[in-house]
């Protein structure tokens, strides 16, 4: 797929980063990350930075792959979540994987969370997205868009059995649902708490390796091609 066809869809404010060797993955081994929510601090040049189509992939880029700091945690977190460290070869695993902004519209730091009808109309554009992208597995940074999902799909030729609450680890209900299109082909949804603070990323590695084990065993076989 190429930025046009995202262009396409409807209320995608940010395009997705997809890594270099994503579109050649074989379909079991197509892992979409899916962050819930960029802030701005309400200043002109960090409103103008948001308003960037490219936005999403300036994010992956630098707090991701090039580990800058910019005070959270997110993504250290989410590493160690995922292989229990943050030493590893990022540019590698970032070009495995896809990575998308779930609310479509930038948050302003001092007005808090996104509402309901944020993370419902979210799924549209989401539901789009993972028509070009077919990952086997959409990893959430967050549980709120759970919520909204048997709502959103009700709109859609999408269809799910509803969202399983799991494990309770450091204040928050894993959780998890398939949904299947129109021809029967599933997508397996994973919740994790947001990962940004008051996050135990040792349990939720002990979480990700039951739910994703067989994923996570191909990402460290990569990875571990890249230093042998």
């Amino acid at each position: 797929m190429t930025d046009a066809n995202f262009g396409q869809i409807e209320n995608l404010k940010w395009l997705p980063w997809v890594g270099d060797r994503f579109n050649s993955l074989e379909l079991d081994n197509r892992l979409l990350i899916v962050g819930e929510s960029h802030y701005h601090d309400n200043t002109p040049a960090s409103i103008e930075k948001h308003n960037s189509p490219t936005f999403t992939r300036e994010v992956v880029e630098e707090l991701a792959i090039e580990r800058w700091y910019y005070g959270t945690k997110i993504f250290p977190n989410l590493h160690r979540a995922l292989f229990r460290n943050d030493e590893f070869d990022s540019p590698t695993f970032w070009s495995l994987v896809s990575f998308y902004n779930f609310i479509q519209r930038p948050m302003d730091t001092n007005k808090g969370r996104p509402s309901y009808d944020d993370f419902y109309n979210s799924w549209f554009p989401f539901l789009e997205i993972i028509k070009l992208l077919k990952p086997k597995t959409c990893l959430f940074i967050g549980t709120s868009a759970a919520n909204s999902l048997g709502h959103a799909l009700q709109s859609t030729d999408f269809s799910t059995d509803g969202v399983k609450w799991e494990d309770y680890i450091s204040n928050a209900y894993a959780k998890t649902a398939i949904i299947k299109n129109k021809v029967g082909n599933e997508t397996q949804l994973i919740f994790i708490r947001h990962t940004s603070q008051m996050f135990s990323w040792s349990k939720w590695n002990d979480y990700l390796q039951k739910k994703m084990q067989s994923e996570l065993t191909w990402f460290d076989e990569q990875l571990k091609n890249v230093t042998t």
